[in-house]
């Protein structure tokens, strides 16, 4: 690992570049994953099968990219000299390929595709130098400080997707003009916060990690038993909760206005859930604290239809509460995959921690992917907008949430470790 300079150390602008990019690539991102699926159904009138299929092998081919980008960089350092530039470069395309997903033409599934598959490879080659700057920042000050202003960061960004997306509800009435304005609009103030990227990788750049020979292959088969099963269980909860947030924008007819705020209540809730969580963890660990998330996440989503039945502001109540856990799934993911990478012996073995953190965001993509997936089976099948749809979407959520927590839950590991130890050979 490269040692960081002290110009890197003496520059008080760094914190204030990375929380720029990290908002700007967090806009681009929070109105990608919510808004996709939306544009493709309800103003390129593509089936929601389609749709979500499309949906989901972005996310697949976005997770390709982000390990296939990151070898590249550790082993070629001709690309780490113009990696700024490459790096401002995508951010530009990353931007103008978001603007246009919504001013296709009809039904025109190939360029669809094209715009889709532009935009994940753009925002691959920008998300994975920028993360790598995390780690510089980190070193500087303190871990549990960076992640906790990815955290507020990212939840503020969700906040004004959401908030933009209220023009959004009743888009049969008002047309797709008012989608085109607020795509717009979030790929301009996104364009101007990546502006200092490349400044930002040329200052980190030498200070940042560089791994050679990263291989996992030496690591325990418990250990990579472990790592799979947490990656598992993130990747089902990712595409249950994100399932969860997409179907909002299909549910406004089912309880008035509640249900056309229901996004913007659960990004608000989320970021107050960051002070919650964070005592919570530190007294009983972040795996256990994830658990209990998950379980959160699992009872707020089953007991939403009933909560409606009982009135409009029994319904806010659950929101909240499902806001509340998933913020708290979405802080305690990072920390407990930190915490487990201890446990698994993985922390003093730089090379096999880079490739783990590469399995882990692969699979979070590809569970976001999932939900894309998920929601528009769900809409083909149920349509939406009635009581009776919600229960078809809550139910499987809800099971697969409490998978999650198993999984997540530390004493399952150890469970998982003394099944494999039994079946070793004397």
């Amino acid at each position: 690992m490269a040692s960081i300079g002290p110009a890197v150390t003496a520059n008080r602008l760094l914190p204030i570049a990375f929380g720029m990019t990290h908002a700007g690539k967090s806009l681009l991102w929070a109105g990608t994953d919510a808004f996709t699926l939306f544009i493709l159904v309800k103003i390129l009138h593509m089936p929601p099968v389609t749709a979500g299929a499309l949906f989901v092998l972005s996310s697949f081919w976005n997770a390709m990219v982000d390990g296939v980008w990151g070898h590249i960089v550790n082993r070629c350092a001709a690309i780490r000299m113009i990696l700024p530039s490459l790096c401002g470069l995508a951010a530009g395309l990353g931007c103008l390929s978001f603007i246009v997903l919504p001013w296709l033409p009809t039904e025109s599934t190939a360029e669809t595709i094209f715009a889709l598959f532009l935009f994940r490879t753009a925002f691959s080659l920008l998300d994975v130098p920028h993360n790598a700057t995390a780690a510089v920042l980190a070193n500087l000050h303190g871990h549990l400080v960076v992640a906790r202003w990815r955290s507020i960061l990212s939840a503020l960004t969700a906040i004004m997707v959401a908030a933009a997306a209220l023009p959004m509800i009743d888009t049969a009435v008002i047309g797709p003009h008012i989608a085109r304005m607020m795509f717009l609009g979030i790929a301009g103030l996104a364009c101007l916060l990546l502006a200092p990227l490349p400044w930002l990788i040329r200052m980190a750049r030498p200070a940042t990690p560089i791994f050679r020979n990263a291989r996992m292959g030496h690591a325990k088969g418990v250990s990579l038993s472990g790592l799979a099963l947490f990656c598992l269980a993130q990747m089902l909860g990712f595409a249950a909760l994100g399932s969860m947030g997409k179907a909002m924008l299909h549910a406004g007819a089912m309880q008035g206005w509640l249900f056309d705020y229901a996004l913007l209540i659960l990004t608000v809730v989320r970021l107050a859930a960051v002070g919650l969580w964070s005592p919570l963890a530190a007294h009983m660990g972040s795996a256990r604290a994830l658990s209990v998330a998950y379980m959160g996440s699992a009872f707020a989503t089953i007991a939403l239809p009933a909560a409606i039945g009982q009135g409009t502001w029994s319904a806010a109540v659950i929101l909240g509460l499902l806001g509340m856990s998933v913020g708290g799934v979405i802080l305690l993911a990072w920390s407990s995959f930190s915490e487990q990478l201890g446990n698994w012996g993985m922390a003093d073995d730089p090379a096999a921690a880079a490739r783990a953190y590469g399995w882990f965001t692969a699979t979070s993509k590809i569970g976001l992917g999932f939900s894309g997936l998920f929601t528009g089976a769900w809409l083909s099948q149920a349509g939406g907008g009635s009581l009776w749809a919600l229960w078809m979407l809550v139910m499987p959520i809800a099971i697969l949430c409490l998978a999650s927590a198993l999984l997540a839950w530390p004493g399952w590991g150890l469970r998982m470790r003394l099944m494999l130890q039994r079946f070793e050979p004397a």
